[in-house]
């Protein structure tokens, strides 16, 4: 293990580097295989979610263009505690197109649906939404208003995702490459928009991008830029927690407005940026991220 100095500066663990693809083959499949699959369904469409341990549920919604995979660094630790549902948004990982693509209420139904299906009654849950999963999660938690416990948004844009910045300077991949044939521009892309230190990007970060790319159907950004998520969370039944890697390059207009955002809803809420993060912030210092995560859930 290697060690970082957490926001207090004392000495805090960093998750070891996968240093080839066979390895990070097999850590995901061990970590698939431990889990529970689910399929649920309604009108609009079905949803695959993976599920491990018991405890208070956490529901786990991942970004753009992504799966279960997002959460590889942070399933582990926090099924210690919770009863982790990952789940694969439609469109992205294992899950089909729902019927409308381009409705972020229609996502949220599905989601909802799901959610309605896994936690059974009046059971209490946690939410946790990476990027594009905190826009559909920051929806989900309003029509989940009478038992949602807490919402913790991790890197979303809730003023839209601007047009221009390096968070759009990624280059095109044809599905059809290998990840060697591809590595090139992944690992260009994953710096430019996922990480602010390259030297964190190992052989796992590139299966699980190069995979999820691979199963990647829905065009989520188009949802992104609309900047529905500010309202939501104004609207938000539940204590909100914001934690963001402070050199996220998504953050629009800059992280004090988003801060403001999260804070106006009252003492309950909370601001966490982590320094000398980027955009996968839960990936790039999972060490310090779970820790945190588990002080907002009241795990600690």
């Amino acid at each position: 293990m290697t060690r970082a100095a957490n926001e207090n500066g004392s000495a805090v663990e960093r998750a070891p580097a996968i240093a080839t693809d066979r390895a990070a083959q097999a850590h995901i499949a061990a970590l698939r295989a431990d889990a529970t699959r689910h399929v649920t369904s309604n009108s609009g469409g079905d949803m695959v979610w993976h599920a491990w341990g018991r405890g208070p549920a956490l529901v786990l919604l991942h970004g753009g263009s992504g799966s279960w995979t997002h959460w590889i660094r942070n399933i582990a630790p926090l099924a210690r505690t919770h009863r982790v549902l990952a789940g694969d948004l439609p469109g992205l990982g294992d899950s089909p197109l729902p019927a409308q693509e381009d409705s972020i209420d229609a996502l949220a139904v599905i989601v909802s649906a799901g959610i309605d299906a896994l936690i059974a009654g009046d059971q209490p849950f946690d939410l946790a939404g990476f990027s594009f999963g905190g826009i559909v999660g920051g929806h989900v938690a309003l029509a989940q208003a009478r038992r949602i416990r807490r919402l913790i948004i991790v890197g979303s844009p809730p003023f839209g995702l601007a047009t221009g910045g390096p968070a759009n300077e990624v280059r095109a991949v044809q599905p059809e490459l290998s990840l060697d044939q591809a590595r090139p521009i992944h690992l260009h892309n994953l710096a430019t928009l996922m990480f602010a230190d390259a030297a964190t990007i190992d052989a796992l970060a590139l299966r699980v991008h190069h995979d999820n790319l691979v199963r990647s159907r829905l065009h989520s950004r188009k949802i992104a830029r609309a900047g529905t998520l500010a309202q939501a969370l104004r609207d938000a039944p539940c204590p909100l927690h914001g934690i963001w890697g402070e050199q996220d390059v998504t953050v629009h207009p800059d992280l004090a407005s988003l801060r403001e955002l999260f804070m106006q809803g009252g003492p309950d809420n909370s601001f966490q940026m982590l320094d000398k993060v980027g955009h996968w912030a839960m990936y790039e210092d999972p060490a310090r991220f779970n820790a945190l995560l588990s002080v907002r859930l009241g795990a600690a």
